[in-house]
């Protein structure tokens, strides 16, 4: 069996070192955007379930998206080159899994919501789903709480969908 060289080691692990970099930084950012869209107003959530604190960490948590990933898109209040409405649906919390004890262990969060991403200079839709859903589990047994924990999760997963489908199909 032939032998590696020194080179030929330290080149590979160059290799994988950067490959593995690399494959943690992909990010989306504003100019996955129609250059035009410089603003996005982020509506009030249209609370259907009418639970306020919900609705609010979920527009919290689209604004926060919206920080991190379109880049030098700024968000306002009034007229904005974009629209971004959110319509909250309906909420469940349900006992997921039990334990010998027939007592709940753990349970799950899901949220579904409608969005809109309207384009106000163009005057066309970027994206809109009409139901979205994202879910979030919690452990009971590990003191998790469903507002801290479950609902929190759910936010993050509908953010992950938003970003995929929002803000990456440009």
């Amino acid at each position: 069996m032939k032998t590696l060289r020194l080179s030929q080691v330290k080149f590979l692990v160059l290799f994988f070192a950067v490959a593995v970099l690399l494959s943690g930084c992909y990010s989306f950012t504003a100019s996955t955007l129609p250059s035009h869209i410089k603003t996005v107003n982020i509506h009030e959530v249209d609370d259907k379930v009418m639970d306020a604190v919900l609705a609010n960490d979920i527009r919290t948590g689209v604004v926060d998206m919206f920080k991190k990933n379109a880049g030098g898109v700024r968000i306002v209040n009034g007229e904005a080159n974009s629209d971004f409405q959110i319509s909250l649906l309906s909420y469940t919390n349900k006992p997921e899994n039990y334990n010998s004890n027939s007592d709940v262990e753990t349970y799950r969060v899901t949220i579904r919501v409608a969005v809109k991403f309207y384009d106000n200079v163009k005057e066309r839709i970027i994206y809109e789903a009409k139901s979205l859903s994202a879910d979030g589990t919690y452990d009971v047994q590990a003191n998790e709480t469903e507002d801290r924990h479950g609902q929190a999760r759910a936010i993050e997963k509908l953010q992950e969908l938003i970003i995929t489908n929002a803000l990456a199909k440009w």
